[in-house]
């Protein structure tokens, strides 16, 4: 019958076990009534499974979690990345926004100064009106509608230039009045110039850059040096920020290879007293506002952002698991005879 097979199954595998040619399985079965449980051995199993567990936990947060390596090379037009090659563009898209808290709109211009004398021209650029936001925690006491926004958009070669927000003097605006006579003329005219001179020092240059980036922003947990910079001067002159910028590609999981730019900056407040006065040229002259001088670098970072493959995953949390629980029946051995060791000499 039934049982009959049963028992002749059991005999076949018992005969297998026994035979020379099967002495090779490691897989030992362990008799029924031979196992033997201890109170060290289950604290040692407890101890096991949370670490199991916590090291389990360590590798889902490094599993879901990317890491960031930078490569450094030159910027010859061509970078290699990977397998391919990327090209740089000569042309870099500059967006700017910034707030002017004591002058209005209608004195303000943005211009392009390269250093070979050329002047470029500026893509697009508004002037308006600060919302409360924009000028709240630095310029509480500013009246909106003595303030200015600016809103630009430029493209920049990547040579050494500077591009500027120039704060004209309110008389010239209106235009000067002509007088007879060659010496009234030249006396009125000191006259004037005198007097603007000291009007040109009560002119107020507080600002505050809300951001400034050399091409697309594409790491959005990454601030710029300039994004919420504050400078408020207790005299009217020029404020210079000088910035060194390096070409950068960043390689994201799930998104194509991008290319943006990080600079370095430094900055500088020159007084109206110090400024030197007539023409203005590539340094400024004696006009006041804001100058932001740039240099780039001839070389390219590479921004690479990685995560560990699911293979990578699964084999860690397979060594994790086995060699926990092989270090744990070692332990639970090596306890398991000294206890037996000290008990026989006791007995």
């Amino acid at each position: 019958g039934a049982g009959r097979q049963r028992r002749r199954r059991q005999v076949h595998c018992q005969g297998m076990a026994s035979s020379s040619r099967y002495r090779f399985d490691v897989l030992a079965r362990a008799v029924e009534g031979v196992q033997e449980r201890t109170v060290c051995g289950a604290v040692v199993t407890v101890l096991s499974l949370f670490l199991i567990g916590l090291l389990v936990l360590y590798e889902v947060k490094a599993f879901v979690t990317t890491t960031t390596v930078h490569h450094i090379g030159v910027d010859d037009g061509d970078t290699p990345f990977g397998s391919s090659l990327w090209a740089l563009p000569d042309q870099i898209p500059v967006l700017l926004s910034m707030s002017f808290a004591h002058v209005e709109c209608d004195l303000l211009s943005l211009e392009i100064d390269a250093t070979r004398g050329d002047v470029e021209p500026v893509n697009a650029v508004s002037f308006r009106r600060p919302t409360p936001h924009e000028l709240q925690g630095w310029a509480d006491d500013a009246d909106p509608e003595t303030a200015c926004t600016l809103d630009g958009q430029l493209t920049v070669g990547k040579v050494s230039a500077n591009f500027h927000v120039e704060v004209a003097d309110a008389q010239q605006q209106q235009g000067n009045p002509v007088v007879a006579g060659r010496g009234a003329f030249s006396l009125q005219a000191y006259a004037a110039q005198m007097l603007n001179v000291e009007r040109r020092k009560l002119v107020n240059v507080s600002h505050r850059v809300h951001s400034l980036h050399f091409g697309e922003r594409v790491l959005a947990d990454t601030v710029a040096p300039l994004d919420g910079t504050v400078t408020a001067p207790k005299v009217a002159g020029q404020q210079h920020y000088l910035m060194k910028v390096i070409p950068t590609l960043v390689d994201r999981p799930g998104w194509a290879v991008a290319h943006t730019n990080q600079y370095s900056l430094a900055e500088q407040f020159v007084p109206y007293d110090a400024l030197a006065f007539g023409a203005r040229g590539g340094s400024g002259g004696s006009a006041l506002g804001v100058f932001f001088y740039y240099d780039f670098f001839p070389v390219v970072i590479q921004v690479v952002q990685r995560r560990p493959s699911l293979s990578q995953f699964l084999v860690s949390i397979c060594a994790i698991v086995g060699g926990v629980f092989a270090f744990s029946s070692i332990v639970d051995g090596i306890i398991f005879q000294s206890a037996k060791v000290l008990s026989t000499k006791r007995d």
